[in-house]
């Protein structure tokens, strides 16, 4: 339950960090602020079936989670999608959202009263961008909370 609370606390944190982004969307003569979602983007729609346009977009992702005697760090990669024809500067509108939402997150590291963002933090743009459609990359390390063992079955088992 966890990796689920974690994904639906960082929604809330990353909606209004991004509200105010006017943004070219994948439908033509409508721009907006990218939708926060977690997980994975619906299935993908033909132009004219969109009630909302896929991009821009800001997707959580859990990816994997540490446990350890000392503590329990996630991984969650933050994927920033925009949408732009522009050759050359089209990569600038994901990485202004990524860049954003990293500022937010080290201003403001507790998230949800529970989930703590720590460094190392890691931007990615990649080389290869499906062109009009452009993205960016944070992963980011977060302490989760750990679960304690009852000590009454361990004093049963090894006395």
């Amino acid at each position: 339950m966890t990796p689920n609370l974690l994904v639906d606390e960082l929604i809330k944190f990353i909606e209004p960090v991004v509200a105010n982004f006017d943004l070219e969307s994948n439908v033509k003569g409508i721009r907006k602020s990218p939708q926060v979602i977690g997980g994975y983007l619906e299935e993908k729609k033909p132009q004219q079936r969109q009630e909302t346009p896929d991009f821009p977009y800001v997707i959580v992702r859990y990816l994997e989670d540490d446990d350890t005697d000392e503590s329990n760090i996630a991984s969650v990669r933050i994927i920033a999608g925009t949408y732009s024809e522009d050759e050359q500067n089209g990569w600038r509108d994901c990485m202004n959202v990524v860049t954003r939402i990293k500022q937010a997150l080290l201003e403001q590291p507790i998230i949800g009263e529970r989930f703590r963002v720590q460094k190392p933090m890691k931007t990615q743009l990649p080389e290869e961008q499906p062109f009009p459609e452009w993205m960016a990359l944070l992963t980011v390390q977060v302490v989760i909370p750990q679960t304690e063992e009852e000590g009454g079955y361990l004093k049963d088992v090894f006395g």
